[in-house]
């Protein structure tokens, strides 16, 4: 077995070292990842790891070093086992204080472990959360996400119920033997963005990835936004740029040449007296795209808290109609279509996604 290096994503935090370790290295089996672990060839950031359940951070340097003896071999084997001329008399401070680094760590490991055990102990039961599943392979699950729900994880430290936390969930459930273990986010709705998002389920499925950086991904979004639209169709084109722009905006439009193009079309379905039912398509999938683009063309979608914010100020009775009337405080926003080639064979899968009883 070759040593090799690798770099964990933003995407695979949170996830085991061990089944980890199995996606990424070709033709591992399991037993041989434990024997890898065992014989201390598995390196995080300079440290040896040998904990099968380690949770991997984003960005983690992970190096798997040669495994020269056999699998089985390997595992008998532990440090009493080696030869004599490979011990050290002394440890130098270097490896001292790296050695210091991996045993704070394994505290930290297991002190979490110990608190997650302790919270799930005290934690009432919850009845499981049913999902709607358009779709299921060896290498990608469809599923509808309900306005209100995380797709993934902010960050490690945040709380709060994601999508994938319930697609992970509902898999447990229907594979008690622990297969289909791995579930990695190919891309994102906003929180309070309902509608058809995809997950994959082995590294083959990830490979859908590079449909969505080509934009080749076929994706319409349903929207109610603020005033009527006289135009049937139309395409906004405005070059638009990411940032932490205060009051959790992630996207504005862009004021100088350092912008990115972003264009999306729509077509109004249906108009009211102070609002417009439109379908929307991307070209691109840019942060925040058509929530900013609406809003920048002077209809925002309805209830919008954050690209909104003038509507709120300068017509709160309206928002306040849209609480009274319709029961929901999130944004008119729904991905109801997604159609991409299967990353195993090329197979056209289209999935639609009817609109919401809250938007409804």
């Amino acid at each position: 077995m070759e040593g090799s290096s690798h770099k964990v994503s933003s995407n695979e935090a949170g996830q085991r070292l061990d089944l980890w370790l199995q996606s990424r290295l070709a033709g591992v089996s399991r037993k041989q990842v434990k024997a890898l672990l065992d014989a201390g060839r598995v390196v995080i950031n300079g440290r040896r790891v040998v904990i099968a359940g380690w949770e991997l951070c984003a960005g983690d340097e992970v190096d798997v070093r040669a495994l020269r003896e056999r699998p089985g071999e390997a595992m008998a084997q532990g440090p009493e086992a080696q030869p004599e001329r490979a011990r050290r008399p002394e440890m130098r401070p270097q490896a001292k204080s790296r050695a210091a680094g991996v045993s704070a760590s394994i505290d930290r490991h297991f002190a979490r472990r110990k608190a997650r055990k302790k919270g799930r102990e005290h934690r009432p039961k919850k009845e499981p959360v049913s999902v709607k599943v358009y779709h299921q392979d060896r290498d990608l699950i469809v599923v509808e996400k309900p306005g209100g729900l995380l797709s993934v994880p902010n960050d490690k430290a945040d709380a709060r119920e994601s999508m994938i936390d319930r697609v992970r969930s509902f898999l447990r459930r229907k594979y008690r033997d622990g297969k289909a273990s791995f579930v990695s986010p190919l891309h994102r709705l906003d929180a309070e963005t309902s509608g058809v998002m995809v997950f994959a389920l082995s590294r083959d499925g990830q490979r859908l990835t590079g449909q969505f950086k080509e934009h080749s991904i076929q994706r319409t979004y349903l929207a109610i936004v603020e005033g009527r639209i006289e135009r049937e169709n139309g395409v906004i084109d405005r070059p638009l740029e990411k940032g932490e722009f205060g009051e959790g905006k992630k996207a504005r439009e862009a004021e100088g040449p350092g912008g990115r193009r972003a264009v999306t079309e729509y077509r109004v379905k249906e108009r009211y007296k102070d609002a417009t039912l439109v379908e929307l398509s991307v070209r691109t999938g840019r942060t925040h795209q058509i929530r900013v683009h609406l809003a920048a063309e002077g209809f925002p979608v309805l209830g919008d808290a954050l690209y909104a914010k003038e509507l709120a100020e300068k017509r709160p009775e309206l928002m306040d109609e849209v609480d009274r009337t319709l029961g929901f405080r999130r944004h008119a926003l729904h991905a109801a279509y997604l159609g991409f080639k299967h990353p195993s064979g090329g197979r056209k899968m289209t999935f639609r996604s009817p609109m919401p009883d809250d938007m409804k």
